[in-house]
């Protein structure tokens, strides 16, 4: 039911606005050249996940399986993919309150996100632990009609967190690389910046739920400007994995 009537609901939500930064079509940039060299790749934003499980404690999970996915995504050249810090932003702006703990993305959120972060795809979805294991449920929806592109389940044990995460990424990898440009087609941009100088981190090689737990109390404790806190919980994720570089380069970030 509730997937019914989000998905009625994305589809009366029309076409988006441009994404943020993108010039708008004739736009001239600062040398009167046109847009022909624009990215106009499709945006896809990864909303933070519904926690449906029992254990509050948990809730901080939402903020590290978002970030977690949003850089696995950022290896698909053909779309671009909204940073958490964007969504983050626009939650607290618009005093939206999916970011905040128990909080739930109902169809309404999701659209006026959507279209707040220039996304026409958005990738939302569901966890929950039951009896030591855990289930992700992920969709890839097509914001402008509703229509739910792809679907992808993971089950698996409560020590497992990564695999669950990488069963999720693969499977939206596909979905969203199906939306954009072939690579090396005209409508595709190439990566620039510190995206082509620096490789994107790798996932660790194991990731326990513990870890991921504490990592997204982490971006929690940043997101609300506790950082020394988020420091201190930083460092404790990667003494537990050390090979955790998504976590590393957070915390090169707070350090500078």
């Amino acid at each position: 039911m509730a997937g019914t009537l989000l998905l009625g609901s994305l589809a009366a939500a029309g076409a988006l606005a441009p994404a943020a930064g993108t010039p708008a079509s004739g736009a001239k940039g600062p040398a009167g050249a046109g847009v022909a060299a624009a990215d106009r790749r499709p945006t896809v934003a990864v909303l933070y996940f519904d926690y449906a499980g029992g254990d509050p404690q948990l809730d901080p999970l939402r903020k590290g399986l978002a970030q977690m996915l949003i850089s696995d995504l950022t290896a698909v050249d053909a779309v671009r993919i909204v940073e958490r810090e964007r969504l983050e932003a626009v939650l607290a702006e618009h005093k939206l309150a999916s970011g905040k703990a128990g909080a739930k993305i109902d169809q309404k959120t999701a659209v006026k996100l959507g279209k707040l972060l220039g996304a026409r795809y958005l990738v939302l979805g569901s966890f929950f632990d039951v009896m030591k294991s855990f289930r992700v449920d992920a969709r890839l929806v097509d914001v402008e009609t509703g229509q739910v592109m792809q679907s992808v389940g993971a089950n698996g044990k409560a020590d497992d967190f990564l695999g669950l995460e990488q069963t999720v990424a693969s499977g939206m990898r596909d979905a969203v690389g199906g939306l954009g440009p072939a690579a090396g087609s005209a409508g595709e941009r190439p990566a620039t910046g510190a995206d082509a100088r620096r490789p994107r981190p790798k996932p660790p090689k194991r990731l326990k739920t513990e870890t991921a737990l504490r990592y997204g109390q982490a971006l929690a404790a940043l997101d609300s400007g506790k950082k020394a806190d988020a420091r201190a919980l930083l460092g404790n994720v990667l003494t537990d994995q050390p090979d955790f570089e998504l976590a590393s380069r957070d915390l090169e970030r707070l350090m500078q």
